[in-house]
């Protein structure tokens, strides 16, 4: 087992952020995110957190890890020996609840700065 500690925010509710302390199986191919999974379906299902691909690509998972900024479907339980892991909302972003933040003005820049390939002309066949 390996204990997570985990940031628990609910604006409106809390005067400020929290943290709730959860026991959780330690094992060698769970992420962070798994073991956030675990606190939701086992622990405590009023925890809140955003995810997507667990490919480590979308970026959604993105939080705090031990004062680090990590994508929590990339990063293992085992890279911290034997805890406790800390696990915050990213820092600079508005907190919704617990682990999710308002993403919405970092949406809006990449529409404008366009990072995909766009192709002039025809399409290759």
């Amino acid at each position: 087992m390996i204990t997570l500690q985990v940031s628990r925010y609910r604006p409106g509710q809390d005067a400020e952020p929290v943290f709730q302390d959860y026991e959780v199986p330690l094992r060698s191919d769970w992420a962070v995110l798994d073991g956030l999974a675990h606190i939701k379906d086992h622990l405590d299902g009023t925890l809140s957190f955003r995810w997507s691909c667990r490919m480590g690509i979308c970026g959604s998972c993105g939080m705090t890890v031990n004062g680090e900024p990590r994508l929590t479907c990339g990063t293992f339980l085992t890279d911290y020996g034997e805890g406790p892991i800390r696990v915050e909302p990213l820092r600079g972003f508005p907190v919704i609840r617990d682990l999710v933040v308002d993403i919405d003005d970092v949406l809006a820049k990449l529409a404008h700065v366009k990072p995909w390939l766009i192709r002039e002309g025809r399409s290759c066949r």
